[in-house]
């Protein structure tokens, strides 16, 4: 793969070849885990923020999460807060009007109750499914405008230089999207069964004790992204202590029939339009009804567990 930026000066690092915009909730965690094997990623942090929240620290705060990356190596990032975000589509094209862009869809209809319950861990809303969905100002619902937003992407950085994955085709067959993900990427294939265990699940199933605590937790940890503080925020993390603030022993329950069918009768228009707009059959995000994929013994694929990506 040929690399975006050379930087004149060796003491800076370097920009990213791809960024893998999300959204959220759609494989972005584990996707990381496979393409740490074959690019340079940023140092010590899945997700620098840099675009979206950071940005105003200016693109040399950027470079230095790339510093020392291998010449023959792409470097790139996951970052799946960027996909909804017009201005940041505007400010990577700045920076790197060559970027590679992935973006990963999933069923509206899950992805959404899927990110309101990261809302919940992260004491970001006290509403409930719907009506957080409803508001005015919706990031679940303005998330979920795949069609809106990939188009903004494609008409940035050219349709060539964005591509577009199912988490369905996840689920079907882990190997062959990683397949395709890297032959996009122009890097060598990834063999999964060699690097099962670098895979992480990221599960979102259980409440907070206390949504104020939570809140305040999710708060600190942006803060101590802002100062740099990722060996801190790792070190919590490994410790348990975020786990401790943001999750209690109540378990999510399932989304209700009634309440899946009303937000499936929501997002259709943005479903059709997004048939129109890739040219792929959406049958199963209209209707919610589909055949989950079989494994040997009919077990589920080892790193891949659908509440938890």
């Amino acid at each position: 793969m040929l690399t975006n930026d050379q930087s004149p000066n060796p003491g800076l690092g370097r920009l990213p070849d791809f960024i893998a915009v999300g959204p959220a909730r759609t494989g972005t965690t584990w996707l990381h885990g496979v393409l740490f094997q074959r690019a340079s990623l940023p140092r010590g942090t899945k997700e620098t923020r840099f675009f979206d929240s950071f940005y105003d620290k200016g693109i040399a705060w950027y470079r230095d999460y790339f510093t020392d990356c291998p010449a023959g190596r792409p470097v790139g990032e996951i970052a799946p807060t960027y996909f909804q975000k017009p201005e940041v589509r505007e400010r990577i094209a700045r920076h790197i009007p060559n970027c590679r862009v992935i973006c990963t869809l999933r069923d509206p209809v899950e992805r959404a109750y899927s990110t309101y319950r990261v809302f919940l861990r992260e004491g970001e809303t006290r509403l409930g499914f719907e009506d957080e969905v409803m508001l005015p100002d919706s990031r679940i619902r303005e998330s979920n405008r795949y069609a809106f937003h990939l188009r903004g992407w494609r008409e940035t950085f050219g349709a060539d230089n964005v591509a577009t994955f199912f988490y369905d085709d996840l689920e079907a067959d882990e190997q062959a999207y990683v397949d395709s993900i890297c032959d996009f990427l122009e890097v060598r294939r990834v063999d999964l069964s060699e690097v099962r265990q670098f895979l992480v699940h990221n599960s979102v199933r259980r409440a907070p004790r206390s949504v104020t605590v939570a809140g305040w937790a999710h708060s600190f940890r942006i803060w101590l992204k802002s100062q740099r503080a990722d060996r801190v925020v790792n070190t919590f993390d490994r410790w348990g202590v975020w786990r401790m603030l943001n999750q209690g022993k109540r378990e999510f329950p399932s989304l209700d029939a009634e309440t899946a069918e009303r937000m499936r009768r929501l997002f259709l228009p943005e479903v059709e339009e997004l048939e129109n707009l890739v040219g792929r059959d959406l049958t199963a995000w209209k209707t919610g009804q589909r055949d989950r994929p079989q494994r040997e013994n009919g077990a589920r694929p080892v790193t891949l567990v659908q509440d938890e990506i």
